[in-house]
């Protein structure tokens, strides 16, 4: 603890004064134990250790709020607090007002020069993902890609004459049940359901379907030749 002479009762008065119009003012429990504190100080050798039972006693605060209190009363410049270890107890060095203001400007100075005190340099994170690292996909893929999609999941549903006309030479590996849902699903977008399937002569899909496995027709035009089979059928 650095030794210096004891503050007399002037300059304990006027670090009581300043503290309580200090902003942002003290808690009322930091403030309580300042005076205390001040209180127990001797003004003939300047000696301040008080234990944190004993201040509870005198305050009726609890040992962790004047801990606390402590605790602020360092972080604010108020005073300087020592551990001794064979007394099991607390130095405390209080500041005078004109101590303070010395604080106050010497940490200012450390801070414009770049020297902040109790701040250590923390090292950036390791980027997850670097930019360069990044493999973009070529425009062509991605077409190529939408296309295959697009093929997958297309269903054509066209008129009759131009069912006739379209060339489907894709999916001639298709077997007869993937053949009768994709049926279906024109039969009922046209609107005329799984019931329409079922109304169509006998053998007329099965038909169908060899000529468009042997590559006779396309699939547009297969589905052409059963919609015309189903509206004679209606007729």
């Amino acid at each position: 603890m650095t030794k210096r002479a004891p503050l007399d009762l002037l300059q304990k008065w006027h670090v009581s004064q300043y503290w309580t119009r200090r902003q942002p003012l003290l808690t009322r429990t930091a403030l309580l134990v300042l005076l205390r504190l001040l209180d127990r100080q001797n003004t003939k050798t300047g000696r301040c250790d008080p234990s944190a039972l004993g201040l509870c006693e005198e305050t009726g605060f609890s040992e962790r709020g004047v801990r606390g209190a402590f605790k602020e009363l360092e972080s604010r410049g108020a005073l300087k607090r020592r551990h001794v270890a064979k007394r099991a107890r607390n130095q405390f060095l209080i500041f005078s007002v004109d101590e303070i203001g010395q604080n106050q400007r010497s940490a200012e100075l450390k801070s414009r020069a770049g020297a902040r005190t109790g701040l250590q340099p923390v090292a950036a994170p390791p980027a997850m993902r670097c930019r360069k690292n990044l493999k973009r996909t070529a425009p062509e893929q991605i077409k190529e890609t939408i296309k295959k999609q697009d093929r997958a999941e297309r269903v054509e549903v066209v008129g009759p004459t131009s069912l006739r006309n379209a060339g489907d030479s894709a999916g001639r590996q298709i077997n007869p049940g993937d053949f009768e849902r994709r049926m279906v699903k024109v039969f009922e977008s046209k609107g005329y359901g799984y019931e329409g399937l079922l109304e169509l002569p006998a053998g007329k899909l099965e038909q169908v379907f060899e000529s468009y496995r042997d590559g006779g027709r396309s699939f547009g035009q297969s589905v052409g030749d059963l919609l015309d089979a189903y509206k004679v059928q209606l007729d």
